[in-house]
């Protein structure tokens, strides 16, 4: 379950995770690069798949559905 995380992190595009906790440190503007629309779909249905994937492997708790 810990690299189905990771990989949907990743397939997020998550940033920001490394900022400084300081109050005055300079910080760096990334410019995105466009992407395709094709680049969006195969990173929305595969971050699909993932949780899909996750959700079957889950382990069932008694009492929930």
């Amino acid at each position: 379950m810990e690299s189905t995380g990771m990989m949907a992190l990743f397939l997020a595009g998550s940033d920001n995770l490394a900022t400084s906790a300081l109050p005055q440190a300079p910080t760096v503007v990334e410019e995105s690069a466009p992407r395709s629309g094709a680049w969006h779909t195969f990173r929305g249905r595969t971050a699909s798949a993932l949780h899909r994937l996750a959700w079957a492997v889950e382990p069932k708790v008694p009492g929930s559905r």
